[in-house]
């Protein structure tokens, strides 16, 4: 027992180590994601618990919709999901786009690989739980997305050896064709998500922090005006 807790407890010292040294752009972090299949695990988590921290950022219109602690669980752990789902869909097209450049390629032997670090690249997403700020949470998502592409860049380079410019490429071209095939899915899915997010939350939560934060202000006015 004392060794399993033992095991666990180096799991997450490494998730800490790998999410650091990825927010540091340390070569290093990126290597080790490349080339063991623990990193990698560990990676993926470090991907989930960004998808958690951003759905605890939005945890305001949770909280605000009265949803119970086990819709409350559930909604975070779909949203992480979703995240650790859209790291598998940007490796894919990542090795989809990798033949078109002759600068340097991958193979389908090297998708745990690219699987890994492109999860890591979404360290900085683990800062998501900020984007509860109402007017500047927008903004701040914003340059988490450019910080994970950026880092997604130098992993591509630095962990799979990739010349900068084929990374450049191949990790744009994956981050757009999955872009694109999200927001097809997104737009063709519309429904079903949302209805399937009604049910994991057992609410619409088609309301932002900002609105709610503006409908308090402006209910507190009211009342100030009688």
């Amino acid at each position: 027992m004392l060794a399993v807790l033992v095991d666990i407890l180096q799991f997450f010292g490494l998730i800490a180590s790998l999410a650091g040294g990825a927010i540091g752009y340390s070569a290093s972090a990126f290597l080790r994601v490349a080339g063991s299949a623990e990193a990698q695990s560990a990676a993926l988590i470090i991907a989930f618990l960004a998808g958690v921290s951003e759905m605890l950022g939005q945890s305001v219109v949770l909280v605000v919709n009265r949803v119970p602690l086990y819709r409350f669980l559930a909604s975070l752990a779909f949203t992480g999901a979703t995240y650790a789902l859209t790291v598998i869909t940007w490796s894919i097209a990542v090795l989809a786009a990798a033949p078109l450049t002759r600068l340097g390629a991958v193979g389908i032997d090297d998708f745990a690989a690219i699987t890994g670090v492109l999860a890591l690249a979404f360290a900085p997403r683990l800062f998501g739980v900020f984007s509860i700020a109402p007017y500047f949470g927008a903004a701040l998502g914003n340059v988490l997305e450019v910080w994970a592409m950026s880092l997604a860049i130098f992993g591509l380079h630095v962990g799979l050896d990739l010349p900068v410019a084929a990374a450049v490429f191949c990790g744009g071209a994956g981050f757009l064709v999955s872009y694109l095939f999200r927001s097809f899915l997104g737009r063709l899915l519309a429904k079903p998500i949302g209805r399937l997010r009604h049910m994991v939350a057992g609410s619409p939560l088609d309301r932002s922090p900002r609105q709610i934060l503006d409908d308090i202000m402006a209910r507190i006015h009211d009342e100030a005006r009688e």
